[in-house]
């Protein structure tokens, strides 16, 4: 039910994921005792995704005094605590893999409500762009990778009503996506849609070339009709427009405030290169580069450089920036190895193979989000990566003596 209620709640109540994460929270404390008496297996899997979790913790620890002042904030001991309680939580993973149930119901519902609450607010409530209970960009991101965890599901279900009801959802989810006016997550669909087909359509008659083909023909099938919907050839064209304008003309727009930004971060990091500024410093920065007019007004609306790695740079140097990439590649390197083995295993549970693809596209997808946003500026961006991961990890690599395949054909 923590599981579910995770997934299930994450976009369409205000903090949802919270509510599994607490209870998950709970269940992980219970059972460290059986975990600290080796009761409980210990994947190596898991093992090296704690300590990836264990090194960004440390990550966010930088520059949590500063000025002689302890920060609680969200920016400082708060987000570090966070971590430190995900860790907690894993053993709850340990003891039972989740529910093929909770992972397929969690998925669909969390992309349908993701869904609806898009429509109300853009049709309902005449908003502009959705923007769930976060903002515009967190929130269509979420979305899009609600949907494409429907379609990765969708795939791997018999035909069927659970089939057509994955579809559905997926298509929900891209529909919250489009309707929060998110170019970033745009830009990371066609990318997840190949590397979901290719190794979805893989088939011992079939080889690399065939294969490839096939994976790139259907990501055009489905992206290019999208290119033509009206929002996204409104912003796409947007952002061409402001691109290529003077940098005058495009001041305070939303590419022209990116550009400022990233070339503000850039010069924060080669100044400071190994530790950065610290978020205070980085504040400071921006508030002096405005007042001297280097840097658009605009820019003291946001706290973060609107791109992961040179916010990351910025504020906490090379450091941070290794720590960051450990946090994505300790994990994408576990699910493209568990796609691998779960490939050549001819027996291999086809439920295992989603939960291990769904992982893989829940990294590059962050890791696509981060090139025009900070997701790791907010909480649900920090919780969902970290939770989601977890998840799909353990449902992927969890223990082979529970009945994890069941669920999917109907049975209990």
């Amino acid at each position: 039910m923590a599981v579910w209620a995770i997934l299930a709640l994450s976009v369409s109540l205000r903090s949802g994921y919270s509510v599994g994460a607490v209870v998950l929270l709970a269940v992980g404390l219970w059972c460290w005792p059986a975990l600290l008496r080796r009761e409980v297996a210990l994947p190596r899997a898991m093992t090296l995704w704690a300590s990836s979790i264990l090194v960004m913790a440390l990550v966010w620890s930088m520059h949590i005094v500063e000025d002689g002042r302890f920060i609680t904030s969200t920016l400082g001991a708060d987000r570090m605590v966070k971590y430190w309680l995900v860790l907690l939580l894993l053993p709850a993973l340990l003891v039972r893999s989740p529910a093929v149930w909770a992972l397929f119901w969690g998925c669909v519902l969390g992309a349908v409500g993701a869904g609806l609450t898009a429509l109300w607010q853009t049709a309902g409530l005449d908003w502009p762009r959705a923007q769930g209970y976060t903002n515009a960009i967190q929130f269509g991101n979420l979305a899009l990778l609600l949907g494409l965890w429907c379609g990765v599901w969708a795939l791997h279900v018999p035909a069927g009503r659970r089939r057509v009801v994955a579809w559905l959802a997926a298509g929900m989810g891209l529909l919250a996506s489009i309707a929060s006016g998110t170019r970033g997550g745009w830009v990371v669909l066609p990318p997840c849609l190949l590397l979901i087909l290719w190794f979805t359509l893989g088939h011992p008659g079939r080889g690399a070339a065939d294969r490839l083909a096939r994976s790139l023909g259907l990501t055009l099938v489905i992206c290019v009709p999208l290119a033509f919907l009206s929002p996204v050839q409104e912003r796409v064209h947007e952002a061409v427009t402001q691109y290529w304008s003077s940098s005058t003309a495009s001041e305070g727009t939303s590419v022209g405030l990116r550009l400022a930004e990233w070339e503000f971060a850039w010069q924060r990091g080669v100044r400071h290169p190994w530790l950065g500024v610290g978020q205070k410093g980085y504040e400071a920065d921006q508030r002096k580069a405005v007042a001297s007019g280097e840097s658009p007004p605009e820019m003291l609306k946001l706290n973060h450089a609107h791109n992961e790695w040179l916010d990351m740079f910025a504020k906490r140097g090379v450091i941070g920036v290794v720590g960051l990439l450990v946090f994505f590649g300790l994990p994408l390197a576990l699910f493209w190895r568990a796609l691998g083995r779960l490939s050549r295993e001819a027996a291999a549970r086809p439920s295992r193979r989603a939960a291990a693809l769904c992982g893989l596209v829940t990294v590059l997808g962050f890791f696509g989000f981060g090139m025009t946003q900070v997701m790791f500026a907010h909480n649900n961006g920090n919780l969902m990566y970290l939770l989601s991961v977890s998840v799909w990890l353990a449902a992927c690599t969890g223990d082979q003596r529970h009945p994890f395949d069941r669920s999917l054909h109907g049975h209990d």
